[in-house]
């Protein structure tokens, strides 16, 4: 960045060579340092206008006193010498005065001329951003004006190939068209620089808020008849807030979610947190686990429970579109995925599988998830995605595990139904035991048995490349515990 600065002031100056959100912010000090001593050198005026009134009616009094005793005695006369000696003392302090105004007339040009100048400057710079501007291409214009907050734009992502391990996939406009976008573009994205580190009951805590979403077919461009995935800051025609932002029917503005797996945050009932320096809570069954998120929600504190598949979906999603691939090691991080046991939720290998804050999302343990789940007929559960959190039936068969052989996801199931849309989670429609045709990387273990099955995510410590965000794992029953299946807490 050059910095140049005025000679007298030493005010910083624009300069062609600078970004705009590098001299909007010297020029602002500039022209706050300008006020300031325009504001002070007013106060001065206005002082010494008022004493040369207060002066000149000083005069004017004296001026009819000596008036008034011109015909007096001689005593009166030397009254008049003396009042005339103070009239004289009182002339030349205003002199003085004057001269002072003069030279607050000369400051008062000069920061004039300096904001004269600085507009003329502006304006240059105006002129070479709109050429500039027009250069670029829509997109590239989309991330300028997003650096300055300008815009809050649409983005998304689409499979547009599938197969090859972890498919091609193309982040896309509001139109369905493919876009560019760079990292720093994410950094400044409100829905993404929206998420943040907070405390929440004693307990660190990633604060997710409200944005809006559509899946759709995309209808023209090179990616025609193609499922997209898009979200927008802010309301948009066809758009919904994401079904992690709904409680009982009604859109909420926040969720949180636990920064690190589930720790042991004791107490009688047993509560689990979200602490550093612990290992993942573990070894308990499913209702069970729920129930120790739950047991946050006493004396006035409500919300807290297992983290849903909404939840990690929008994490999904999210992480996704910034990505343009799922394979989340390779953009992200390996995790602790090439051991026999779990370490503390944030170890230096646990962390390695983090995304935005959230640390340890794939490996060194399972992490239970609620909402969706495998009924005995094999048939797939999905809470309603209005927020009621009522299971409905999608008719769906769960793609089967063969007891021996991990499967891959080569295509995503979409459609809907009645309180539920397949484009609101990543669930396969097809799989295969072969990673080489995947369209995700990361392992999926289906239904198995008949007892009925729950979801757990990520992977855990010994899972090597089938872990990811992306990781599924359902031929568990409920009752099932292990010492290396733990959850994730979150509240609403």
């Amino acid at each position: 960045m050059i910095d140049k600065k005025t000679t007298h002031l030493k005010l910083p100056l624009p300069n062609v060579a600078n970004e705009l959100e590098d001299d909007c912010p010297r020029l602002e000090a500039a022209l706050k340092t300008l006020d300031a001593h325009a504001s002070a050198g007013d106060a001065r005026l206005d002082d010494l206008e008022t004493r040369a009134s207060d002066l000149e009616q000083r005069a004017a009094g004296i001026e009819g006193d000596v008036v008034s005793v011109s015909g007096r005695s001689s005593a009166l006369e030397a009254a008049m010498e003396e009042a005339s000696g103070t009239l004289l003392s009182h002339g030349a302090e205003l002199r003085e005065h004057e001269a002072a105004l003069s030279d607050l007339a000369v400051d008062k040009a000069s920061k004039t001329e300096l904001e004269t100048a600085i507009a003329d400057r502006k304006s240059e710079q105006d002129v070479k951003d709109e050429a500039h501007n027009e250069s670029l291409t829509a997109h590239d214009a989309l991330v300028q004006r997003i650096t300055v907050g300008s815009l809050s734009p649409v983005i998304g992502i689409c499979c547009v190939e599938d197969g090859g391990g972890s498919g091609l996939w193309f982040n896309i406009d509001a139109y369905g068209q493919p876009v560019s976008p760079t990292r720093r573009y994410f950094d400044y994205h409100p829905t993404y620089n929206a998420i943040r580190r907070v405390m929440v009951d004693g307990q660190i805590m990633q604060e997710h808020s409200k944005f809006y979403y559509k899946g759709f077919q995309i209808a023209s461009g090179p990616f025609a008849g193609r499922r997209g995935r898009l979200i927008s800051p802010g309301p948009q025609d066809g758009f919904k807030p994401f079904p992690s932002f709904m409680l009982n029917g009604q859109e909420v503005d926040k969720w949180y979610c636990g920064t690190y797996a589930s720790t042991d945050d004791g107490g009688t009932p047993k509560k689990l947190g979200s602490r550093p320096g612990k290992v993942p809570f573990v070894n308990v069954n499913f209702p069970t686990m729920q129930v120790y998120c739950q047991n946050r929600n006493v004396e006035g504190v409500t919300g807290f429970d297992m983290w849903n598949i909404y939840q990690a979906s929008e994490l999904q999603l999210l992480a996704l579109i910034e990505a343009a691939t799922p394979d989340t090691q390779a953009v992200y991080g390996r995790g602790r995925v090439d051991t026999s046991s779990a370490n503390y939720v944030d170890a230096t290998d646990v962390a390695t599988a983090s995304w935005r804050g959230h640390v340890g999302l794939w490996g060194n343990v399972w992490q239970m998830c609620a909402g969706l789940d495998v009924l005995p007929s094999g048939v797939v559960r999905l809470w309603k995605n209005n927020g009621t959190r009522e299971f409905v039936e999608t008719g769906f068969a769960c793609p089967a595990y063969d007891g021996t052989n991990p499967a891959y996801i080569t295509s995503l199931k979409s459609g809907s139904g009645e309180g539920f849309d397949w484009d609101d989670v990543f669930f396969p429609a097809t799989t295969s035991t072969a990673a080489s045709v995947a369209t995700v990387p990361d392992g999926f273990w289906g239904r198995s048995g008949s007892a009925g099955n729950v979801l757990y995510l990520g992977g855990n410590s010994g899972e090597a490349a089938r872990a990811g965000l992306f990781c599924q794992s359902m031929p568990n029953a409920a009752s099932g515990a292990s010492a290396s299946i733990g959850c994730r807490l979150a509240k609403v």
